[in-house]
């Protein structure tokens, strides 16, 4: 019996004692580690211990014998397992996506415009038909112009920015301002905390 150290192609080194035969390994060995087979190299290693006899040059006297040096072994490598040849893949650098944006390049503000007067004229129309039917005139529904320019925006611009921000808040004052006014025939000042919220809620949800 004796103890044999092999270390496998993944760097990991390990030992065991074994009792070769012919110079041999007896059973299969693996890396404890990356499960490879270690059993080449392991014969390779038991080769190297086993001592090369002594050859007679055929030409030479009797009393100057050379010893030839035994044959190299050839080993060959383990294959490495399956989870070793993969590849993991690394997304390359600047190719992620910028905050809020759509990095596909449609993202505009001229969509997110377009978007932002669609949210805005239904809110708007939500808001004095409710008062056609009820009429009762409630001028916190601009809160609901508001959130609904900014939905709109947002959608059709596919992501967020300041610049639309700032847009659909604009769109939704001029809608509330305008259904306020068909509603009153006038604007009420007081109505004009009504106008703040919709533009802070727009701008919010679009920036």
């Amino acid at each position: 019996m004796i103890e044999l150290k092999v270390q496998c192609d993944c760097g990991q080194k390990f030992k065991f004692d074994v009792e070769p035969v012919n110079n041999l390994m007896p059973y299969a060995v693996n890396c404890p580690v990356c499960g490879a087979d270690g059993t080449g190299k392991a014969n390779g290693v038991l080769q190297s211990r086993a001592a090369p006899p002594p050859v007679a040059a055929a030409t030479a006297p009797a009393s100057l014998r050379i010893a030839a040096a035994a044959p190299p072994v050839a080993t060959m490598a383990p294959p490495l397992p399956a989870m070793a040849a993969r590849t993991v893949a690394r997304p390359a650098l600047g190719s992620a996506r910028a905050p809020g944006k759509d990095s596909s390049g449609s993202s505009n503000l001229g969509m997110g415009l377009l978007g932002a007067f669609l949210g805005a004229a239904i809110g708007a129309g939500l808001m004095y038909g409710f008062f056609i039917l009820t009429d009762f005139r409630f001028p916190l529904m601009g809160t609901g112009v508001g959130a609904l320019t900014g939905v709109g925006a947002r959608i059709f611009f596919r992501g967020t920015d300041s610049a639309l921000g700032a847009i659909s808040g604009g769109v939704a004052a001029v809608a509330v301002v305008g259904t306020l006014y068909f509603m009153y025939g006038e604007f009420p000042i007081m109505s004009i905390i009504s106008v703040i919220v919709s533009i802070s809620i727009a701008y919010k949800i679009a920036a």
